[in-house]
């Protein structure tokens, strides 16, 4: 990376900086140390300690306990997503569990020089932050010494966040009678989220990147998330998960490639991420624009401007027009815009300026915009759209737009008609 692009990247990663300070994040990943991701990832967690941010890790230790029961010469079963825990295979779960809590323990304390973790000074908090009780019989299928939340102490937990330590949740509960019990580590995520009221619940999962690159939504709703098509069984059981948790209240729910060094960091403090997020929140949010928008509708209108393809407009035109606007944010971000001027005695309106972003016209935001301006335009009782455009006929057409005659304008329109420009007239019926 060069000077300007560790500037570039630094500068748009300040908004998220300033945004996630303070907020809480449960972050739940699969703790195997032969991952050579795996120190990095925790690392990161220590530089977002660094910032402010209050985390809660919850390691899923899976593969540990296989590895440990096969040590053993011992085997378990699965019903669904839940290991039926035998009194036998309880020795190897609970040390699969404490040795990754140890692990987890020495890697953020490290403090070696020229290091990522020089300085960093980690606290590390661990206990009985969660009651247990038998899973029982489900289906006929006793599940032993499998367990399931009966309560997480919300308190216990925030008041170590707010002495900046980091929380470190087991996936071993204890029971009223001092038992312990093998519980799912995505519920004690799912669960602790609700319960402290997280601002995100982050799941380090497999199959992401496939999912990204086979050109799926990045950003679903809990609607969309449950009723994905995405063919991995897995990551669709990950998607439902995420849905369910959103419904109870968790504003985010991000979804991140376990095998990329460094996603973490990027779906956190760069626009577009590197993960699936799922929220209940509209992301992209569409609003009318207002004059404290205007410098930001300039600088993307601009460079299109200079191309000839969209008509020059002063400031002063913007400040009077500005209420026929519609701008396009995510995350405070101005991303696009567009202009509807409405003829209601012809029953049409013109669309005009619809700009996007040059790192976003790949992502469909156009089509977003044009159909949301065509709902609107149908609400107050408009028939019609028409435009006039020099470049970007195909375009239009491939929406359904068809070219007219000059003279089927509205005449206003007619009287105002650049013909040096000699642009291109539009319609949609709507």
């Amino acid at each position: 990376m060069n000077s300007q692009d560790f500037l570039s990247f630094f500068r748009q990663a300040a908004p998220y900086i300033h945004r996630h300070r303070g907020k809480t994040f449960v972050l739940h990943f699969e703790a195997d140390f032969d991952n050579p991701h795996m120190t990095a990832m925790l690392h990161d967690c220590a530089l977002l300690h660094s910032l402010g941010i209050r985390l809660i890790l919850v390691p899923a230790i899976r593969r540990q306990i296989e590895r440990n029961l096969a040590a053993a010469g011992l085997s378990s079963r699965f019903s669904g997503n839940y290991r039926i825990s035998e009194k036998a295979h309880m020795p190897a779960i609970i040390n699969a569990a404490g040795s990754v809590q140890l692990a987890i323990e020495a890697t953020l304390s490290m403090g070696a020089v020229n290091s990522p973790m020089q300085d960093a000074a980690v606290q590390i908090s661990s206990g009985n932050y969660l009651a247990a009780k038998p899973l029982g019989i489900l289906k006929g299928i006793a599940f032993a010494m499998t367990g399931s939340i009966r309560k997480i102490h919300p308190e216990a937990i925030r008041t170590h966040l707010a002495d900046h330590a980091i929380v470190l949740m087991n996936a071993i509960g204890f029971s009223n009678t001092g038992e312990c019990y093998n519980l799912n580590s995505d519920e004690i995520a799912a669960a602790t989220a609700a319960a402290v009221k997280a601002d995100k619940l982050i799941y380090l999962s497999a199959q992401v990147e496939n999912y990204l690159a086979a050109q799926y939504p990045h950003h679903l709703n809990p609607a969309a998330a449950r009723h994905s098509q995405y063919p991995d069984t897995w990551l669709c059981q990950r998607l439902n998960l995420a849905a369910n948790v959103c419904e109870q209240g968790i504003a985010r729910v991000h979804l991140i490639d376990h095998a990329r060094e460094g996603a973490l960091l990027q779906e956190l403090f760069t626009r577009d991420g590197k993960g699936i997020m799922v929220t209940a929140e509209h992301y992209d949010q569409l609003r009318p624009a207002t004059a404290d928008d205007i410098n930001h509708i300039i600088a993307l209108i601009r460079p299109m401007e200079e191309q000839g393809i969209l008509v020059p407009r002063s400031r002063a035109t913007l400040e009077q027009e500005i209420e026929h606007f519609h701008v396009l944010m995510r995350d405070n971000t101005i991303i696009a815009c567009a202009a509807l001027y409405p003829y209601p005695q012809e029953q049409t309106a013109e669309l005009a300026c619809l700009a996007v972003a040059p790192e976003y016209r790949q992502h469909h935001r156009a089509d977003y915009l044009l159909a949301e301006l065509e709902k609107r335009a149908r609400s107050i009782g408009l028939r019609n759209l028409f435009l006039l455009t020099t470049q970007t006929g195909q375009w239009f057409e491939e929406r359904g737009f068809t070219p007219i005659d000059i003279s089927e304008l509205p005449q206003k329109k007619q009287d105002n008609y650049n013909r040096a420009r000699n642009s291109r007239p539009y319609r949609k019926t709507l």
